[in-house]
């Protein structure tokens, strides 16, 4: 198996997990926040995820992101400039039909690249980087962290999180 594949194969197990943990949520559990706590709501930690990846795809190719070519700041009530800024009761049902769009944007980007594209190096905030570090970043292990972070959310709610 060379990297790629192995990159596509990792960031589709880490977006099933992450959509399997999420798609149970409800509005009121997605806007929950343990009293005293400054953790982020479950609904924000998933839409997070979502954002940051569609955000980074779209930097890298220079295009309008899912986010902005859908009208989902009107459509999920967030504003990406103030993170974690949901702090509504969300429609999970949005914030999951936005990950789908990002999702299939993801698999798209994905299927175009070469293996030799994953040695490209691209900025980062803590420089230049192969390609194939900042996606292994934001498409593996951001979303398996927030899967942890989303089900330890639910646990404190006395639910199940990880299935």
């Amino acid at each position: 198996m060379d990297a790629l594949a192995l990159l596509r194969d990792q960031a589709g197990n880490a977006n099933d997990l992450l959509i399997r943990v999420f798609t149970p949520v409800t509005p009121e559990q997605g806007a929950w926040r343990l009293p005293g706590s400054t953790a982020n709501t479950t609904a924000a930690t998933f839409l997070h995820a979502y954002y940051t990846e569609d955000d980074l795809l779209h930097r890298l190719l220079g295009g309008r992101t899912v986010f902005e070519e859908g009208g989902w700041r009107q459509r999920l009530g967030y504003d990406p400039d103030a993170a974690w800024t949901l702090d509504t009761k969300p429609e999970t049902s949005l914030l999951l039909s936005y990950a789908a769009a990002v999702t299939a944007a993801t698999r798209d980007y994905l299927a175009n690249l070469a293996p030799a594209d994953l040695d490209h190096e691209v900025e980062t905030p803590r420089g230049r980087r192969a390609l194939a570090f900042r996606l292994g970043v934001y498409l593996v292990a951001h979303k398996f962290q927030h899967a942890g972070e989303i089900s330890a959310l639910m646990g404190c709610q006395g639910l199940k999180g990880l299935p």
